[in-house]
């Protein structure tokens, strides 16, 4: 039996979320495959791993209550990004601040506004003997070819908006995750015209299927990207790795938009190519 899809529907910028009852994800890896090449017609693509802490009694102000792991390319750029985008505080309290925003070079692809058939798209958060996330593994592996990879740690960036380096303050554990397929930043809406595979989430716990963001987690909101992205139904599971299909609405659906929905800042590599 299949778990019920959230309110808005599964598509663009609604998915499930897993999770293990509150406690700390580790071991993660979600992997995108392309059965079909994902082709844009406009706004780029971006793969946004979101991921949502608990905020425990004690912890530091500076504690990132949502983690955004995201790669991404935006219409006529070969290259593929990779983008950390993490904030504290709350949604509903609206004490949300952005401590994080930095992007980095994945790979350069083999046609812009493209990821071909066979493909597969890693993203691998890194964690340390306390299960906090201190850095991100991004990579991407052609149809038949060498995988290329990027690896950030949390602690080489700067705060945002500052020249201060980021420390264990600013670093947390993940109770909560879920992973859309939508457009490049800057609350974009992606159209796709060709698109379809697997994504398969791998944690070191069986994780538990959720129809929306637990009770438990802070943040309360999630990607204000969208796109005409349909995801599959999924068990309730218990399973260290999970399964889901993913394709593309041919009547343009769902682009269902925003609960509240945080825009992507607009990245360096988007202010120089700026578009209306």
């Amino acid at each position: 039996m299949s778990v019920a899809a959230p309110p808005q529907g599964l598509g663009s910028n609604f998915n499930y979320f897993l999770a293990d009852g509150g406690n700390a994800i580790t071991g993660l890896n979600v992997e995108i495959t392309f059965a079909e090449p994902l082709i844009s017609a406009s706004n780029g693509f971006g793969f946004q791993l979101n991921g949502y802490a608990q905020e425990l009694a004690g912890a530091p102000k500076t504690t990132p209550n949502w983690q955004q792991y995201v790669v991404f390319s935006q219409p006529g750029d070969r290259t593929l990004y990779g983008i950390i985008d993490n904030w504290s505080g709350t949604v509903p309290a609206g004490t949300y601040a952005q401590i994080i925003n930095d992007e980095s070079k994945i790979t350069t692809l083999s046609k812009a506004n493209q990821i071909p058939a066979g493909a597969t798209i890693n993203i691998a958060p890194i964690f340390n003997s306390n299960n906090v996330i201190t850095g991100v593994t991004y990579i991407y592996t052609p149809p038949g070819g060498q995988a290329a990879s990027t690896s950030v740690t949390l602690t080489d960036l700067d705060i945002y908006g500052t020249s201060k380096r980021i420390t264990s303050a600013y670093e947390s554990p993940i109770s909560a995750l879920t992973l859309n397929i939508v457009g490049d930043y800057n609350g974009n809406d992606g159209v796709f015209t060709s698109g379809s595979g697997t994504i398969v989430y791998t944690a070191a716990q069986p994780l538990t299927v959720l129809t929306t963001e637990p009770s438990y987690t802070a943040f309360q909101d999630g990607t204000g990207e969208t796109a005409n992205t349909v995801y599959g139904k999924l068990p309730v599971s218990g399973s260290t790795t999970i399964t889901q299909t993913w394709s593309i609405s041919a009547d343009g659906s769902p682009r269902v938009g925003p609960a509240i929905g945080h825009k992507l800042p607009i990245p360096p590599s988007g202010r120089k190519n700026s578009r209306k």
